[in-house]
């Protein structure tokens, strides 16, 4: 691992492969950094890479701001729901990094699959670099 305890790109990868080859209805997927730097991404169609993860960063930003605004917790993720897409982002808890994951999927795909394949994404390159017993 890096100086910025990041998980490697090839598991990030891994974990986008595979949320991708479960459900065809993903669009793409991205971990991103705090900063709004794009880590590694996968996509079906052609997405703005650099657009994508500086306004899923920015978006996870500004939902934490709101949620301080109203003495809440602090997220674990966000939800958007178009008409014809649905884009799900969370923190992928590691460090003090704030690597993002965001999925962007077509608006068939019900939320709470988006929702969990994000989630393992997030899950699987944390649970990679944790040392054996």
């Amino acid at each position: 691992m890096s100086g910025l305890d990041l998980p490697s790109q090839r598991q990030c990868l891994a974990a986008l492969d595979k949320a991708m080859t479960h459900c065809q209805g993903i669009v793409a997927g991205m971990f991103a950094l705090r900063d709004g730097r794009c880590y590694a991404e996968r996509s079906r169609a052609r997405v703005p890479v650099g657009k994508f993860a500086a306004m899923s960063s920015s978006l996870m930003a500004l939902s934490n701001s709101v949620m301080a605004e109203l003495a809440a917790d602090s997220p674990g993720y966000l939800l958007i729901e178009g008409r014809t897409h649905k884009l799900v982002a969370c923190k992928v808890p590691r460090g003090k990094v704030g690597l993002i994951v965001a999925v962007l999927a077509q608006s068939e795909v019900s939320l709470g699959l988006v929702l969990g394949y994000a989630r393992t994404c997030a899950r699987e390159v944390c649970e990679a670099e944790q040392p054996g017993p």
